[in-house]
């Protein structure tokens, strides 16, 4: 028999209207959602032959675990378990509205062209591009400097605004004309990123009305547009879905807003219940999600606001810190705004003794703050030493170390490599997809050009870089001299005579080692030329069998990249029917050199699973929905998280006046006239406001990551290009500091 807690028995007696559910780290939200949505069908709450409790979710693999925990809610209680519910995630839900408004004809989704991730992300790198060509000296005057390394990591920067602020844009229901009508009546360009944003949106949008598709925002929007101007369908829906139960709601966007309004009608006639945590809402700086949705449905007349604070996670000692860092923020911070937006003033509370998932105790818990001289030479392999030895000694537990940003994660990886230590790395762009694609682009070249001097030697080298034995020798780089001085390629590739092509290479400087090694590389060539007829998504699957399986070993990891990238460069044929071999490795040779990124999940996306003696590698961001024994926050200091508006910040870029997506976002609130700054800020003070309160909330769920054991550090200075910087301590990191000492631990 299940035994509720009190919090979650007073949710389980609800029967309809509005209802708020606050719930804190680690308290059973999505149990007591599936709970709820059980016994509401149990009770006749709906009629289960014709209507459906409608769950709304964020990611795919959540519709799994909710279906799968109602089913069997439902078979413990002797009902039915394939009736009565509905699991969607909010692009299903626009996908199924749009497919009832046009008449139900096909399958789901069928009468409307709904771009992929790899398709917008295709078709935003061409509209980038397309803007870079018609304004190249507005372009060039936003670099921060003339180096091909600057440029390529500038265009990576542009892209994410970009998207970030078409999303923002869409959201609000604004169109690119509209902010370029705007922008020319103030007469000048006086904000160069706001300009260029609105540039990029413009070319997207008209590659999309080109291919006649629409991205998940637009699919929101119309299906919002449609249920706002047919009742019909409006009602039609109320029917079938009375109660709508709506996960995750801290990280509402406006048009999620908008859809469920309109589902659920401006008199009320629908159920509604929103479960959410606004102190873990940690993706509103490169979305357009804002807790404040959620707080303020919490706090209308209409609802009912009920709390979940009851955790079994984190050891008491750990709860306790997460709940000093939101009285200080609450009662102290220094910036009004971030004192009274950035967290909802509710605590984590322990569960009972009784309880089936108890805390774990005090006496196996600690919380260690350190201070070290230099990042990058003391704090980042002190903490990658610590979590191996850590590991070393508690096997069967597991532990994570979380990063600010990538970058710091990526010279810890080094570290941890160094040390040959087991870990996952969950980073994003951790180099290895791009040195997929250039081993994938360097096959797909020679493909197209074969008897291409220039292929040749790239191939090898690419090879060689694999560790691959076709390309195995003791001086690569003597055989990368040969293959570019061979004149004739097609008598090497294609031999007519018994010499086997060894005659195409340079006479007097081949040793028959060499010839040995080049008779090796050729041979494997050979087999690949038979692929060339393959449609490219075959292709790329023989290419990606060809490069990382040897005999009988596979390279698992390194094989489903080559996989995923495949059946993107099939989505870009698909977007460009007229694309042959030649323009696919051209296009890839982008992602190759870093001027574009590609759409590969992530493995959180798929339901990771921390094991038990291995380090899982992340940022902060990526931790959210996971938990481990031991935690170590790596970079805790007042560039991550500052405590003024005119202190650095971190992972912003000072001569642009700060972080471009944040910055671009305040502007385009502010120029439309929106809500969405913060009244009398200018963009940046609002964009700065908006991400020192993210950062907390982000500091927040890294504490609350961890059940017995936390680890947070600080260095004094960091490097950058070079350069020492000194690094300010975060007042943040101070309340913590009291909060020990008042408990008596330093």
């Amino acid at each position: 028999m299940i035994k509720l807690r009190p919090a979650q028995q007073k949710i389980a007696a609800y029967e309809n209207g509005r209802l708020a559910i606050s719930a804190v780290p680690g308290s059973g939200k999505t149990f007591t959602l599936t709970y709820l949505a059980a016994k509401l069908i149990g009770n006749g709450r709906i009629d289960r032959h014709s209507q459906q409790i409608l769950i709304v979710t964020y990611l795919n693999a959540s519709v799994d675990t909710f279906k799968a925990r109602i089913r069997q809610r439902l078979g413990e209680l002797g009902l039915p378990t394939d009736s009565g519910f509905d699991v969607r995630t909010l692009h299903s839900l626009a996908h199924e509205i749009v497919h009832i408004a046009d008449g139900g004809i096909g399958t789901e989704g069928s009468e409307t062209a709904v771009l992929s991730d790899g398709g917008k992300q295709h078709a935003l790198s061409n509209a980038l591009i397309q803007w870079i060509d018609h304004y190249p000296d507005e372009w060039n005057s936003l670099l921060p400097n003339n180096s091909p390394k600057a440029e390529v990591e500038w265009r990576r920067i542009v892209e994410r605004m970009a998207a970030s602020f078409i999303s923002s844009a869409k959201n609000e229901r604004i169109r690119p004309e509209m902010i370029m009508a705007k922008l020319e009546k103030q007469g000048e360009r006086a904000d160069g990123l706001l300009w260029m944003a609105a540039g990029i949106y413009g070319r997207y949008q008209h590659i999309l009305n080109q291919q006649g598709a629409r991205d998940f925002d637009d699919l929101i929007w119309h299906a919002t547009d449609l249920l706002e101007q047919r009742p019909h369908l409006a009602d039609s829906l109320r029917q079938r879905w009375p109660y709508i139960l709506e996960d995750e709601a801290q990280d509402s966007v406006p048009l999620q807003e908008a859809l469920i309004q309109a589902l659920i009608g401006e008199n009320g006639e629908q159920n509604w219940v929103r479960v959410g945590d606004p102190n873990q809402a940690i993706t509103s700086s490169f979305t357009a999600a804002d807790p404040a949705f959620f707080n303020a449905f919490a706090t209308r007349p209409d609802v009912r606001s009920l709390p979940l604070p009851n955790s079994g996670r984190s050891a008491p000692l750990i709860i306790g810190a997460a709940n000093a860092l939101v009285d200080w923020v609450c009662d102290h911070h220094p910036i009004e705004e971030v004192h009274r937006h950035t967290f909802r003033r509710q605590y984590i509370l322990p569960v009972t003794a009784d309880d089936g998932r108890p805390n774990p105790p005090d006496s196996e818990a600690g919380i260690h703050i350190q201070v070290y001289d230099r990042r990058e030479e003391d704090e980042l392999p002190r903490v990658a030493r610590l979590a191996r030895l850590y590991a070393e000694k508690f096997p069967d537990r597991t532990l994570a170390i979380l990063v600010p940003i990538n970058r710091t994660g990526h010279d810890l990886a080094d570290y941890l490599d160094k040390a040959e230590t087991d870990y996952d790395n969950l980073l994003n762009g951790n180099g290895r997809e791009r040195e997929i694609a250039a081993a994938l682009h360097a096959m797909l070249a020679l493909l197209a050009d074969p008897i291409s001097s220039k292929t040749l030697p790239v191939a090898f080298a690419a090879l060689h870089a694999l560790d691959h034995p076709a390309a195995a020798c003791e001086q690569p780089d003597k055989i990368i001299l040969l293959l570019s001085s061979v004149r004739h390629v097609e008598k090497l590739l294609f031999p007519k005579n018994d010499a086997g092509g060894m005659d195409a290479l340079p006479t007097g400087r081949t040793t028959e080692t060499d010839a040995a090694c080049v008779q090796l590389f050729t041979h494997f060539l050979q087999i690949l030329f038979a692929l060339r007829p393959l449609p490219i998504n075959d292709l790329m699957l023989a290419l990606g069998d060809a490069l990382f399986t040897q005999g009988d070993k596979t390279n698992e990891a390194d094989l489903s990249l080559a996989y995923q990238i495949g059946s993107i460069m099939r989505q870009w044929r698909d977007a460009n029917p007229e694309w042959r071999l030649p323009e696919l490795a051209a296009e890839l040779k982008n992602v190759a050199d870093g001027r574009r990124s590609l759409p590969i999940p992530s493995p959180t996306d798929a339901g990771y699973e921390p094991a038990p003696g291995r380090i899982t590698l992340a940022t902060q961001h990526k931790s959210k929905g996971l938990e481990w024994d031991a935690v170590f926050l790596v970079g805790i200091d007042g560039g991550w998280i500052p405590s003024s508006l005119d202190a650095y910040f971190q992972g912003t870029y000072a001569h642009l006046g700060g972080d471009p997506t944040a910055e671009v976002k305040a502007a385009l609130y502010e120029l439309m006239g929106n809500t969405g700054g913060h009244a009398g800020r200018t963009p940046t003070e609002s964009a700065h406001i908006n991400v020192i309160s993210e950062r907390l909330r982000l500091f927040y769920v890294g504490i609350t990551r961890a059940k017995r054991f936390l680890h947070i550090s600080r260095s004094k200075s960091t490097r950058r290009y070079r350069t020492e910087r000194p690094s300010e301590p975060t007042s943040a990191l101070g309340a913590l500091y009291r909060y020990l000492k008042d408990r008596g631990q330093r």
